[in-house]
């Protein structure tokens, strides 16, 4: 019964989509016409009234605020892994002989660089859960509360859905 209110919720939204896409798109243009790139909350914005108004799937919605979210994300996991990991990476390095800027293959390394490797993976994955979070309860919109949701309940579901976006906006990868 849920999903029906959230599905009358996003019909209802359209009206009010259709305008703030026009005012999205006109803030962009000024932008770019000024030499100035959109904000992440400005992209975020464009994305989620783009839903509202019907031109994103759920799986493309998800797509699109995930690369809008992954910049800033990325960065926050890059500060979680100088103060929390980048030492004893180095250390499981140096006692095995590995170079600073060398990794082994996924599954290749030592047991405990491999269980070092996990946690990091967790804490990114925790990273990730976070910035969506964050923009659901500051936004209130549906799709990023159903979003977070998902990936906290079901990361696996939530990573296939992402991907059945990306190539519904990309296309396959080409190898």
């Amino acid at each position: 019964m849920n999903r029906a209110f959230d599905r009358l919720e996003h019909i209802a939204r359209r009206p009010m989509a259709r305008l703030r896409v026009r005012q999205l798109a006109a803030l962009s243009d000024a932008k770019k016409d000024r030499g100035e790139s959109a904000t992440t909350d400005e992209h975020l914005d464009l994305g989620l009234a783009s839903y509202d108004l019907g031109n994103f799937s759920f799986e493309e919605a998800i797509c699109f605020v995930t690369v809008v979210l992954a910049s800033q994300a990325n960065d926050h996991t890059q500060k979680v892994y100088k103060r929390e990991f980048s030492e004893r990476f180095e250390a499981i390095r140096e006692k095995h002989g590995l170079r600073a800027d060398k990794d082994w293959a996924p599954g290749e390394g030592p047991e405990e660089y491999e269980a070092l490797n996990a946690q990091f993976e967790t804490a990114c994955e925790r990273v990730e859960y976070e910035f969506l979070q964050e923009y659901a309860d500051r936004t209130g919109h549906p799709l990023l509360r159903e979003a977070a949701e998902l990936l906290a309940t079901d990361r696996a579901e939530f990573m296939r859905r992402r991907e059945v976006g990306r190539q519904s906006l990309f296309g396959p990868i080409k190898e």
